[in-house]
């Protein structure tokens, strides 16, 4: 099994990462690709995505859950672009 994020997901953590209101780590970019990864593959399944299913993505992904609610933010925006 292939664990490898694709790239555009780390194009998308740079783009989150010029707005972000914590600033972004390189040490955090790997765990921030997975998440947004993950979140948007569910979205894209359209499957509900809880403050509880956020934090469990933000844990395995190992992201700070100060993130959480600014991803979510930034994410809505992206989404009415």
């Amino acid at each position: 099994m292939n664990n490898e994020v694709p790239l555009k997901y780390y194009d998308i953590v740079d783009e989150y990462s010029t707005e972000a209101a914590k600033p972004v780590s390189d040490s955090e970019r790997d765990a921030l690709a997975r998440y947004f990864q993950q979140l948007i593959t569910r979205l894209m399944n359209n499957e509900e995505i809880s403050e509880d299913t956020q934090k469990e993505i933000a844990v395995e992904a190992g992201i700070d859950e100060m993130h959480i609610d600014d991803i979510a933010t930034f994410l809505n925006q992206w989404g009415n672009e």
